[in-house]
């Protein structure tokens, strides 16, 4: 409301177009989208031809053909692909300003960089990157977002980070994590999340923990583990963890994991530990472009699969390079067939599922959002497939054109809890040029303060 209440009183004031104000906030009467190829993503519903969706109160109210709604706003998306938004289920959107700094030098390499930089931002810093990091993921058909925040640092940095959500327009999980200089066995500040987690309300911007795991299992690193994972419990938040090489092992045998915990990669992890992932009901979240790009490895999905829960991941657009999470479907399909050495390794309804209904399904949020379906969330997007790179006819598979075609310039609407966020190509409400000049003034003080010179 904070947020939202400027912009109302700028268009009763000044008198923007009625229009224009309905296309921030929505309208009581409905949004009704007309004429679109529905890719639903519900079993139930399938895939509709020249199908009608109406959304009312941010939720969708019903799917079919010739869906009267007298007073409702009409898009008509004749010719246009319906899809449920997209899910991110791994972000670090505090960064985002930071693209085209990891150079892949020893002295530019993600992580020695990362912690470098991450020192000298400001919570201004931090607003700034996340907002510039949501807008663009908003445009690139995500609605919902997993957000890591490993640079929390003062109470001030947090409350930045989630005004800049709530200011975007996108759903997303906060996650509160430690920075990079605190010690592995001290704890993140405990106090601040059951601060955070106190003031929180249900809606579009929730909280969790950026969990530092149990480390390689060394007693002092475990113990704060313990201490950490038990005080999110305790306030009812979920949880998400990166995991790799020997802390898989020290992870899976710790007895702390559960329904409520994400693991993110978990390269390398053996059968042995990805069946006990599975058995403690936990999560799995893939990032294929990033974790190729740091040298992990070839994102096998099949390698993965006895998991069980798994979506999958942009990882920041600093080292991803875009919030293009089309180009992480393709790649993980990709990866499939090379690696298998078989065209039919994996089919492509499969990959749009894991950033949609089965990425949702593993943060927990199938239930609102993740599926066209009557009494979800209304997070939508209408890919527009006249463009020369997917050219759609009657013919077509939607999966197969959408995995291995699409991109973000695709996306000409995008619609979270029943507002819409984009239209005809563009972001409402949002100040592209300031969004940028913002981004770009705020990494050049970042980088002369770190003394980080330009190549």
């Amino acid at each position: 409301m904070e947020i939202a209440m400027p912009r109302l009183l700028h268009c009763v004031v000044f008198g923007l177009l009625f229009a224009s104000c309905q296309a921030v906030f929505g309208q009581p009467s409905g949004l009704l989208i007309q004429n679109a190829y529905v890719v639903s993503l519900d079993p139930q519903l399938g895939e509709r031809r020249d199908a009608d969706v109406l959304v009312r109160d941010g939720r969708i109210v019903a799917v079919g053909r010739g869906i009267e709604a007298a007073g409702a706003e009409r898009i008509d998306a004749r010719g246009m692909i319906l899809l449920p938004g997209l899910v991110d289920t791994h972000n670090h959107l505090w960064l985002s300003a930071a693209r085209g700094q990891f150079r892949n030098t020893p002295d530019t390499d993600y992580f020695a960089l990362k912690k470098r930089l991450g020192r000298h931002y400001t919570p201004d810093d931090v607003r700034i990157g996340t907002y510039f990091g949501a807008v663009e993921t908003l445009a690139s058909g995500v609605t919902t977002t997993v957000d890591f925040f490993h640079n929390l640092r003062s109470p001030a940095h947090l409350e930045a980070a989630e005004q800049a959500l709530l200011q975007s327009g996108i759903r997303a999980r906060l996650l509160a994590g430690a920075h990079d200089d605190l010690g592995a066995a001290e704890s993140v500040d405990l106090e601040l999340l059951a601060a955070a987690a106190a003031r929180a309300r249900p809606g579009r911007v929730t909280l969790g923990l950026g969990w530092r795991g149990v480390g390689e299992g060394k007693a002092d690193v475990a113990a704060t583990g313990r201490r950490e994972i038990a005080a999110a419990r305790k306030l009812g938040l979920p949880v998400s963890v990166h995991s790799g090489g020997k802390r898989n092992g020290a992870l899976a045998a710790s007895g702390l994991l559960g329904a409520d915990v994400q693991i993110v990669h978990a390269t390398g992890a053996t059968p042995a530990e990805l069946a006990a992932f599975r058995k403690a009901g936990s999560a799995l979240s893939l990032t294929p472009v990033t974790e190729q790009r740091v040298g992990y490895g070839l994102t096998v999905l099949d390698d993965y699969a006895a998991v069980g829960r798994i979506g999958l991941g942009i990882d920041g657009t600093a080292l991803a390079g875009s919030a293009d999470l089309f180009a992480n479907m393709r790649l993980l399909a990709l990866t499939a067939s090379g690696a298998g050495k078989k065209e039919t390794a994996v089919a492509p309804r499969r990959i749009l599922e894991l950033a949609t209904i089965e990425a949702a399904r593993s943060i927990g949020m199938d239930d609102q959002i993740g599926s066209i379906t009557p009494g979800k969330r209304a997070d939508l997007i209408l890919l527009d497939p006249g463009a020369l790179n997917m050219a759609l006819t009657q013919d077509s598979d939607p999966y197969a054109l959408i995995v291995y075609s699409a991109t973000p310039a695709n996306v000409d609407t995008v619609i979270v809890d029943g507002v819409v966020r984009k239209r005809d190509g563009r972001l409402l409400g949002v100040d592209v040029p300031r969004v940028m000049k913002e981004a770009r003034a705020s990494i050049d003080a970042i980088l002369e303060r770190a003394g980080v010179k330009p190549q």
